[in-house]
């Protein structure tokens, strides 16, 4: 049985995101296509859990030059969900026509989360396809800021994420630590080929400048094994947040 539903976020009419929650193993008909690995059947399929940031990533992934042109497309896109619920790999199935905003679908399709698809129980790999809708609304435009969308079809992953902790230690500005002040960013990273990252941004500051260069300073000890475009390895940008919080031990017990 398929499922759908279309999303138009508060204050922004002229987006919306559509999905079609089918078992793509069951698909027939001259007109579809199949994802890029032979999915296991399931019984249920992925439900997206987090509409809200998903919605607010639509808005802001628009193209700004499309946007101010008034050029919209639709864009299908094939979404491999996890057993952990992640978006791990997605795929075009059918194009706008134009490579803006189908390179915004894909990368907006990186922050989605599901509920992974059930068989007999137990959570399994399922490939959906969902559709990704542009259309411009002048009253809501999307921000001029933006790092530029480079193509990717698998997702920059940590290699020393155990090193975390002690990053955020390390760099935790040591007044602000003393007083309990913490705080979050949220950075865009530009992760090279080589999984170095090589530029940061400010998306989401915390609203003290010295925890977003301190985020900045963490970041920049981060090492990634490199996005993957067409089976090579690509430089991207990606969203990152890091987050500052004092930890009271005795809190604890």
């Amino acid at each position: 049985m398929s499922r759908g539903w279309r999303l138009r976020p508060a204050g922004a009419a002229g987006l919306a995101l559509a999905a079609c929650a089918v078992n793509p193993a069951a698909q027939s008909g001259p007109d579809s296509r199949d994802p890029p690995e032979a999915p296991p059947t399931y019984d249920t399929a992925p439900v997206l859990m987090n509409d809200a940031e998903v919605s607010r990533e639509l808005r802001e992934a628009y193209p700004p030059e499309l946007h101010a042109s008034g050029i919209g497309g639709r864009v299908e896109v094939w979404v491999r969900v996890d057993t952990a619920g992640n978006a791990s790999s997605r795929r075009i199935r059918t194009s706008s026509g134009y490579d803006a905003l189908d390179c915004a679908a894909m990368q907006m399709g990186r922050v989605m989360q599901f509920e992974p698809a059930m068989d007999a129980g137990q959570p399994t790999v399922g490939w959906i396809p969902r559709w990704v809708e542009f259309e411009p609304d002048p009253a809501h435009p999307p921000p001029p800021d933006r790092p530029r969308c480079e193509p990717f079809d698998r997702d920059p992953v940590p290699l020393n994420q155990s090193d975390l902790t002690k990053w955020l230690e390390w760099f935790y500005p040591k007044d602000l630590q003393a007083q309990g002040v913490g705080g979050r960013v949220v950075l865009w990273l530009f992760v090279d080929e080589t999984g170095d990252v090589t530029k940061h941004r400010v998306r989401e500051s915390s609203g003290i400048e010295a925890l977003d260069r301190a985020a900045g300073d963490v970041a920049g000890m981060m090492r990634f094994v490199p996005a993957k475009a067409l089976g090579l390895p690509t430089g991207v940008w990606v969203a990152q947040p890091i987050t500052f919080q004092v930890v009271n031990p005795l809190a604890a017990g």
